[in-house]
């Protein structure tokens, strides 16, 4: 059961005694103040250097019943417990106050009149998504969108940036620096005996004359374009030298089952990316040949399958960048079973009753294998309550068999907009000069 919070603002409690004391111009003076200002509150938190109090105003009219700050600054798993709005009475403003570390940057959306049936984040936001709006105080906006069951879903966030959040040095446009190519593609897979979306990112004076490339393969592959951005972030390293110039392939992987199939371990398409598609950029883009300069990159189920397909094919593919991994996925997990039931004939059964039984079953291969030539980049976010505690076990795995690697937990969530400020770290630290 998750346990309820609650923190105080000396800001709200204020305005609270205020009212209370009959200060009837002390409500106007704090929405005017909101407005010249900005959102959310930052105050500082006695009890512990390291965090910080930030809260949520809303401005609620007299059709407003609740608030909520969907967020992941509570749990991610459970966005109603603590992140319902108080209501300070007799007013129109709504308020919440989160306990937040030093240094983070994450993204919110404003919920009124929340139908508040499901507490898990994704649930909520798919029958609620029409009562999210940004809030109208702060600037800073992030959109992503959702995909369920064929409906699509954009939702416009505000981003909440501590004063203290990690400097925007590699992930911003920068008009002087020359820009890489993107463009879109599909390949045929005869493993897979289906026609596969993808798009390929190559570098500023791309040329088959010189030196060959460094090769990514990068999963989520319209996602990470649209929310991360890594051709941003490419051009702006290599302009800096801090990288070598590289060629990426961004994978398409759909959602939902699609999503699963690909990037749960399943053997096809491990073959799919180290056969097909190797061969495919060997002949077309003047990549190297070399393994330790082909990299696999992913967040969440995309980091499994990274790992996996290099688990798999370490001749052909030794770096890997994991994001926020979904490392305690094994073969019982239930979203898989579905999902194989979903597919039925048209799937693989390469695992056996056992497997089933055996959680954070990539993690326990490794265990059980001896010391691949792999080197990784691992990270995930303090707030990824769901996620971490397999993160954590993953990296104990790579200290105790001693992989070259390295391992951080970010002040941020589950979240693109964490992944994207996290990016060039993980790109210097495999390929970088």
């Amino acid at each position: 059961m998750i346990k309820k919070q609650h923190f105080i603002s000396p800001i709200i409690s204020k305005l609270d005694q205020a009212i209370i004391s009959g200060n009837k111009t002390a409500l106007n003076e704090f929405w005017n103040k909101i407005e010249r200002n900005g959102t959310p509150l930052i105050e500082t938190f006695a009890k512990d250097k390291n965090y910080k109090l930030v809260t949520f105003v809303v401005k609620g009219t007299s059709e407003t019943k609740n608030a909520v700050i969907i967020t992941a600054l509570a749990n991610q798993d459970d966005v109603l417990t603590n992140n319902v709005c108080d209501h300070l009475e007799n007013t129109n403003l709504f308020y919440k106050t989160f306990k937040v570390l030093n240094g983070t940057r994450t993204i919110y959306t404003i919920s009124k009149n929340n139908n508040l049936r499901y507490n898990r984040f994704f649930d909520n936001i798919i029958l609620n998504w029409h009562t999210c709006a940004p809030d109208p105080f702060n600037p800073k906006k992030f959109y992503q969108r959702y995909r369920r069951e064929g409906q699509k879903i954009e939702i416009e966030y505000s981003v909440l940036e501590m004063p203290d959040a990690k400097p925007r040095l590699w992930t911003l446009k920068d008009d002087n620096v020359p820009s890489g190519k993107v463009f879109e593609i599909e390949l045929y897979s005869k493993v897979l005996r289906m026609n596969r979306k993808m798009w390929v990112y190559t570098p500023p004076n791309f040329t088959k004359m010189e030196e060959k490339y460094h090769f990514f393969v990068i999963f989520d592959g319209k996602a990470f374009l649209e929310f991360t951005q890594p051709p941003i972030i490419f051009d702006n390293l290599i302009a800096n030298k801090k990288i070598p110039p590289l060629v990426a392939v961004f994978i398409h992987n759909y959602s939902g089952f699609q999503r699963g199939k690909d990037l749960d371990c399943y053997p096809p398409f491990a073959e799919f990316i180290a056969k097909e598609l190797v061969t495919w950029a060997r002949e077309n883009f003047h990549i190297s040949s070399d393994p330790n300069k082909a990299v696999l990159m992913g967040s969440s189920s995309g980091a499994l399958g990274a790992t996996f397909i290099a688990y798999m094919y370490p001749d052909t593919f030794r770096r890997i960048l994991s994001q926020s991994g979904f490392y305690g996925w094994f073969p019982g997990n239930l979203f898989f079973q579905r999902l194989r039931y979903y597919y039925g004939n048209d799937f693989v059964r390469w695992w056996d009753k056992e497997d089933e039984q055996e959680p954070y079953w990539l993690i326990r291969q490794f265990y059980k294998s001896k010391k691949l030539p792999l080197k990784f980049y691992v990270n995930v976010g303090n707030l990824e309550t769901r996620t971490m505690p397999s993160v954590l076990k993953f990296h104990k795995m790579l200290e105790e068999k001693g992989y070259e690697h390295y391992y951080e937990i970010y002040p941020g969530g589950h979240e693109y907009i964490a992944w994207r400020e996290h990016l060039p770290e993980g790109l210097i630290y495999l390929i970088g000069f």
